[in-house]
């Protein structure tokens, strides 16, 4: 009987943490991790549909995280011209939540389940570049401390009015940095 009522408890707060994450989900996204000094990704994989990739079984090294970014259309994109949010790029350390505005739309990343990484968290980075027709966006740099390393990564896009209300309740915090390209 308690084994049924803490299942039936686990998923009602499954469900409604699900309702109440910002944004939708982006299937399909390409992410991309590369070694340090290696051009060839260590690791490929797509979002599934819930727009969650997971990395496991890393070896020891420095690795940069790659994302190819979905047009966005629709309730995504209508008023992205009228918001009052002058951020292109920002991270929250202690949420680990990544920001990103690009004429793709706008763009959360959320990392959990990190394991054997330095720091217990993604450096976030920003950078663009193409390969070949395809725009790929660095969005973050880590070292795997030791083998069997792994992290979760949760991409979502955002409507841009509610994009402008997250980026102002955390933009004041301690904890949030602003990042600028850096090539």
């Amino acid at each position: 009987m308690k084994t049924i009522l803490l299942s039936t408890i686990l998923s009602v707060f499954a469900i409604i943490g699900f309702l109440f994450t910002p944004g939708e989900p982006v299937p399909g996204a390409e992410v991309y991790i590369r070694q340090e000094g290696n051009n060839q990704p260590a690791a490929f994989m797509q979002t599934g549909d819930n727009g969650k990739v997971t990395f496991s079984h890393l070896t020891s090294g420095v690795y940069r995280i790659e994302v190819t970014l979905p047009q966005q259309s629709g309730k995504l994109m209508r008023g992205r011209d009228n918001i009052d949010c002058e951020l292109q790029v920002g991270y929250h350390s202690d949420k680990k939540q990544y920001f990103l505005r690009e004429p793709e739309g706008f763009f959360t990343f959320n990392y959990s389940k990190i394991k054997r990484l330095e720091n217990k968290n993604i450096t976030p980075v920003y950078n663009l570049f193409y390969d070949g027709d395809v725009k790929v966006v660095e969005i973050g740099k880590f070292e795997a401390s030791s083998n069997n390393a792994s992290f979760t990564l949760e991409m979502r896009a955002q409507k841009p009015k509610k994009f402008e209300k997250m980026v102002e309740k955390v933009k004041s915090d301690i904890e949030m940095v602003t990042i600028r390209n850096a090539r």
